[in-house]
This record gives C-alpha cells, structure tokens and sequence, in this order.
C-alpha cells in the first residue's frame, strides 16, 4: 500500500503562497469543528487484506511503516492510516452512510473480479437495478475523499465538490472517471494505492486553475481532474452516468495526471468489439 498524496507536478513552481488554512473547521459544512479523520483506505479493505499475524507495509514515497495485524490498523500508530481531522462527525459518519456502503460494494467487486482485461465493467453486476443510485454515491464517497485531500494540502475545495456531497448530480468543474494505469499495476495491483496531487497554477502563479488526483483499489482507480474555467458538457463524462463505464488506460501517473491514455490491451479492444450491437461495427 502506498500513499503518495503529498505530490504535485514535478518542477512547478512553489505554491505554499496559495494554501490555505482550515481553521479547525469542517470543510464540508464549514460551520461544525473538524472532529474526525476519513480514512484513506476503508478499514474493511485494510482487513481482507490481512491475516492474522499479518504485517501490512505502508508506504507514503519515502518511508515505510509496518502495521502488525488489524489492531495495527484500529490504533493507526503512526497515524498513516486516515487523513488528520477535518470533518465533523455528522458529514463524516452520519450524511455519508450510503457513501460508503455503495463504496464497500464497489471494492469487493474489484478485490474478486479479472476486471482489468474489460474495456468496462457493468455496474449491475454490482450493484443491481439500483445501480444509477449507487454510482451516484460511489461518486461521492470518492469526492469525499479527494476534499480530504485537498483540505490536508490546504488546497481550495471548489464549491462544486461541496455541492456534489450535498446532492447535485453532476460538477460543471470536474469530472469523474474508472482508470487503470500500468506502473500502478505492475507495483501495487495485489494492494491499494493514492497517487500524488497534481496540481496547476497560472502563469502568474496568482490562483490555482486546475487539480488531478486518483485512488485505486488493486489496478482499478477512480481519476478526479478540477479545472477552475470549467469542462465542456461534450469533454465532462462521468463515470457515474453510465451502467458501463469503459476503463481509462494510463501508462504512468504523469500521463494520468495530463490525461494522456493508451490503447485497451488486445482483449479488452476484442472485448468492446464482441460487445458492440451488430450494424455498428
């Protein structure tokens, strides 16, 4: 397992200048005391992946940390394990119940399913007729914690996300997309992962104009981009519109980052061939 959520764009210029405080408050309300920390991975995913007596490496890109067994998880002795307080317990337990219990769903699909070699998968398949319901609030738990993420960099959390968690079905700022990237596979595809934060300045270096970031479950990842002039309808396709979500293909995290993708494998491209009504091939 490896957090690498402390990175931005190799060679940009400094932009401690741009940061902003939390002020002990929650970010999302932005009215209650920020009393509890989201974890970065889900505790039932830290758990399946471990036996007893199991030693569960944790990496953040510079060192690593070793967890002994599930109670190393629960006591989170380094406090690697969740992102420092910044949320309320109402917006971080009680408003997000469905969040996570669409994620839960979401994670064992993917920890038992060969879903790599598909060009998409079916979101029925995980969660039934109610899938479009359920998508929505996969979306969600993920904007929650991508807003984790920016409020411990003291990144701006654009309205949008906020309005999102709230209920909004769509971020005329942002879009959501399924990815798997080949360096996440080849090093992390039995684990968990967080890639760092890519961010984007003006030329002046006045304002943030732009964020990418990802969190994966084995080589399954969900990409946020934030662009702060706003995404096109025709370039802004969420993932969580479609009952299919094809797999974004990245061959490395700064092509995830830039949004530079590859072809599917051989069988993923046969895969959408097979799939495709007859008349429209």
């Amino acid at each position: 397992m490896v957090d690498n959520s402390g990175g931005q764009v190799p060679g940009r210029e400094v932009v401690s200048h741009l940061l902003v405080p939390s002020g002990g408050q929650c970010w999302r309300c932005q009215s209650r005391p920020a009393s509890t920390g989201e974890h970065k991975f889900k505790r039932a995913n830290l758990s399946r992946l471990m036996k007893p007596g199991d030693l569960l490496l944790w990496g953040d890109g510079e060192k690593l940390h070793e967890i002994r067994g599930k109670s190393g998880v629960n006591r989170d002795r380094y406090g690697v394990v969740k992102f420092p307080k910044s949320m309320c317990e109402p917006c971080n337990n009680q408003y997000s119940r469905e969040f996570d219990l669409a994620y839960d769903k979401y994670s064992v699909y993917i920890e038992s399913t060969w879903v790599r070699v598909a060009p998409g998968f079916n979101l029925h398949e995980v969660y039934g007729e109610g899938w479009a319901k359920d998508a929505l609030n996969l979306a969600r738990y993920f904007a929650k914690h991508f807003g984790c993420r920016m409020a411990k960099d003291g990144i701006p959390i654009p309205a949008s996300l906020r309005e999102f968690l709230a209920g909004a079905t769509d971020m005329p700022d942002a879009r959501m997309s399924i990815i798997s990237t080949d360096s996440i596979h080849r090093n992390y595809g039995k684990g968990m992962s967080i890639s760092p934060n890519y961010v984007w300045t003006d030329d002046d270096g006045t304002r943030f104009t732009g964020m990418v970031a990802a969190a994966y479950v084995r080589s399954i990842g969900v990409r946020y981009e934030w662009q702060v002039e706003g995404i096109p309808d025709e370039l802004r396709s969420q993932f969580f519109d479609y009952p299919y979500p094809v797999i974004n293909f990245f061959r490395d995290d700064d092509d995830m980052a830039r949004g530079i993708t590859r072809k599917p494998g051989r069988f993923a491209r046969f895969m959408q061939w097979a799939n495709t009504p007859p008349g429209t091939r």
